[in-house]
C-alpha cells in the first residue's frame, strides 16, 4: 500500500524539478512571450508547492494513522 505522505513528497520533488528545468530553459530562450509564459508557469507551480507543503504539515500530524 502506498503512503499518501510519500506520494505527496514525491509530487513536491517533481514540481521542484520542473521549476528548475523551466528556469534553465528561460536562460536560453530569447522570445519575450515565451519568457513571460515561463514566469507564469513558475508562479503557478510555486503556488501549488505552497499548497502541497500545507498538506504535508497536516499529514505529519497523522503520519502514524496513515
Amino acid at each position: 500500500m502506498v503512503n499518501p505522505l510519500d506520494t505527496t513528497l514525491e509530487a513536491l520533488q517533481n514540481i521542484q524539478d520542473s521549476i528548475d528545468e523551466i528556469k534553465v530553459r528561460k536562460n536560453i530562450t530569447p522570445e519575450k512571450q515565451t519568457l513571460q509564459d515561463y514566469d507564469k508557469i513558475i508562479k503557478h507551480l510555486e503556488n501549488s508547492m505552497s499548497d502541497l507543503i500545507k498538506a504535508v504539515v497536516i499529514f505529519q500530524k497523522y503520519d502514524k494513522a496513515l
